[in-house]
This record gives structure tokens, C-alpha cells and sequence, in this order.
């Protein structure tokens, strides 16, 4: 049980740790709805496969040049992402959004995908914690290891998913007005993680 419990703890700490994949969750609640907040907070089970697959074959073969080019890439999809998202939340209508038809909530879950895949924070995360974790407590008992990776995959998934029901849950009571004005925040909170991780990992590449 020491691997579950280890595991669920570091997923939800990971789950509501501010990010693009929140800020992601938070905007698609705010614009579609539950179902595809939901949807996009499942991307890590999508995502991580490779990101893990990748890091515990070659957990100390990872040059840290390449993540900061990683984080570099992701950086400017998220920003760019940001800016869309800023531009679309001047313009958006409540009523339409609560009414209208939402785009397949697949088309959403792609998106989350690929920001998870080229943003650094899981390739960081699996090479310097949940790596070693994992093969520490592999090489103790199979089972805990198991136990590690599932109890953080359920945690990370359901805290985003508890935070996608909760501001779906909000978005009807809000005004037209305030309705853009969570958008926009929401916008914001996704530009400035794009800008961060740019300045980020672009001082890594050239230090």
C-alpha cells in the first residue's frame, strides 16, 4: 500500500499544480462543459504512455539539452494556444456556448495531448521523481510499482476532473460579462504558462 499511497499523493499534487494541462482543463469546462473538461483531463493516460515508455528505457540516457528544447517547443504552442484563446474570449457568447454545438470532445482531447507531449513538466517529472520512484520500488516488489503508477494516473485524472466538474458547475451561473471574464482568465493563465516555460527553458539552451 506504501506505493499507492505514495503515488496518489504526488498525482494530486501534480493535479492541481497551476500548468498548461489545468489551465487547458479550466478553459474547455469554461467554453464546452463537463464531458469535455473531463475528456481533456484524461489526456495524461494518452500522453504520459510515450513520455513514460520513453524515459524508463533510457532514464539516464536523457540529455538536459534536450528537454529544455522540449520545453522551448511546448512553451511556444501554449503561448500560441494563450493567444488564440485571449483573442476568442473578447468575442464569446454565453448562450451559444451553453447551447450551441460543442466540437467532438476527441477533437479537445487531441489538443490536450499534444501540449502534454511536447510540454516539459512530464519529461521533467518522470526523469528526475517518478523514474527513479518507480524503478526503486519495481526492483522492491512488482506489485508496488504497479501500485505507484496506477494510484498516480487515478489521482492526477480525478483531481483534474473534480476541478473540470466544478467550474463547469459555475459557468451557468455566471453573467455574459463575467462569463468572458472567467474565459479570459482562464486565456490568461494559459499564455503565461507558455511565456514562462519559453523564458524558462530558452535560458537553459543558451546557459
Amino acid at each position: 500500500m506504501g506505493g499507492l499511497l505514495t503515488g496518489l499523493w504526488l498525482g494530486v499534487a501534480a493535479g492541481i499544480s497551476p500548468g498548461p494541462m489545468l489551465a487547458l482543463v479550466i478553459r474547455t469546462s469554461l467554453r464546452h462543459g463537463l464531458r469535455h473538461g473531463v475528456t481533456v483531463a484524461c489526456a495524461p493516460l494518452l500522453s504520459d504512455a510515450v513520455v513514460v515508455a520513453v524515459t524508463l528505457l533510457a532514464l539516464r540516457e536523457v540529455p538536459a539539452r534536450w528537454v529544455a528544447v522540449l520545453g522551448v517547443v511546448g512553451g511556444l504552442l501554449v503561448t500560441a494556444l494563450g493567444i488564440a484563446s485571449v483573442r476568442d474570449a473578447r468575442s464569446a457568447d454565453l448562450t451559444l456556448e451553453a447551447t450551441g454545438d460543442a466540437p467532438p470532445a476527441r477533437q479537445a482531447l487531441r489538443e490536450a495531448v499534444l501540449v502534454n507531449i511536447v510540454s516539459p513538466h512530464p519529461w521533467v517529472a518522470w526523469i528526475t521523481v517518478l523514474g527513479p520512484l518507480v524503478v526503486t520500488a519495481w526492483r522492491d516488489s512488482p506489485l508496488r510499482g504497479v501500485l505507484f503508477v496506477v494510484g498516480f494516473y487515478a489521482a492526477i485524472v480525478g483531481s483534474k476532473a473534480a476541478i473540470a466538474a466544478l467550474v463547469a458547475g459555475s459557468r451557468h451561473r455566471l453573467s455574459q460579462q463575467g462569463f468572458r471574464r472567467a474565459l479570459l482568465g482562464s486565456a490568461l493563465l494559459l499564455l503565461a504558462a507558455g511565456i514562462f516555460m519559453v523564458v524558462e527553458f530558452g535560458a537553459q539552451l543558451r546557459g
